[in-house]
């Protein structure tokens, strides 16, 4: 339902069946996150392994690269994991918040932080996409300079 108000501007009603749908996500959104932060925790724990875990293979094995490399990789990528994770988590909070305690502010922050989540992913999946191409046109090139 749409109101319109005497300052002429729109605002919106939601409907029983739209906050059931929105707690549920909310509660959704809260369980990934929770799994999220697990996971990060465990890449976090295995940043500090790995480097011991690659030393111990054999000269040659890793390509030239430092066991330290793996370590620091890991840790980034526990860092940018991190990230969608977090705001997923706020969205969680903040929505569940706003439809117990029927506060259109924590509705627009916790729907401000799904956005957020969404634009760092989809940012994410842009360089990877464009990471991907590049990786794909230099193993094509070495393939032709190597024939």
């Amino acid at each position: 339902m749409v109101i319109f108000a005497a300052d002429k501007i729109l605002l919106m009603q939601l409907t029983d069946q739209a906050k059931k749908h929105l707690l549920e996500a909310s509660k959704w959104a809260n369980f990934i996150a929770i799994v999220g932060f697990i996971a990060i925790a465990l890449l976090i724990i295995m940043s500090f392994s790995i480097g011991s875990i690659m030393a111990s293979l054999p000269d040659g094995a890793l390509g030239g690269l430092s066991p330290k490399f793996f370590s620091f990789f890991y840790l980034i990528a526990a860092g940018i994991y991190f990230i969608p994770v977090f705001f997923l988590f706020q969205f969680g909070q903040k929505t569940k918040q706003a439809l117990l305690q029927d506060d259109h502010n924590l509705l627009t922050f916790g729907l401000k932080k799904l956005r957020a989540h969404y634009k760092f992913v989809g940012v994410l999946f842009i360089i990877f996409i464009a990471l991907y191409f590049v990786l794909i046109l230099f193993g094509a090139f070495g393939a032709i300079l190597a024939a």
